[in-house]
């Protein structure tokens, strides 16, 4: 199932987002382990902030992904005259258009979820600290 939305989606477009998926968890994976181990808390804020970021950048190329597809779909019907167009095509068109931002969307909630949960431990950095680069 997951395949079959990889290639309905678009591979230019799923592919990115497949790989954030998997930045995620390796982000997360990353804070985890520098938590229990008390390291710098600046890489602690940032691997942080950065699981937030992928999952808006997901979100934003499945929007950019819906729209070429829009685009795509609008120039064709134009093509065909625009006249005889089946609202079967359409309605599976439009599905298809909705994959990549769908994906995008569920990584930007559940990137949100971690980013929410990790900054609200106990021994987060304050927000006060600045981050020296």
């Amino acid at each position: 199932m997951i395949i079959r939305f990889f290639y309905e989606g678009g591979p230019n477009f799923m592919a990115p987002i497949y790989l954030m998926w998997i930045m995620i968890f390796i982000l997360a994976i990353r804070f985890i382990i520098l938590y229990r181990t008390n390291k710098n808390p600046q890489k602690l804020k940032r691997t942080n902030e950065s699981i937030l970021f992928f999952g808006s950048f997901a979100f934003l190329i499945g929007i950019t992904g819906q729209m070429v597809g829009l685009i795509e779909a609008f120039d064709n019907i134009r093509s065909m005259g625009g006249t005889s167009v089946d609202p079967r095509y359409l309605a599976g068109g439009l599905k298809v258009t909705f994959i990549a931002p769908f994906f995008g969307m569920m990584l930007l909630m559940i990137s949100a979820i971690i980013w929410f949960v990790c900054r609200n431990l106990k021994e987060y950095p304050s927000q006060t600290e600045p981050i020296n680069q």
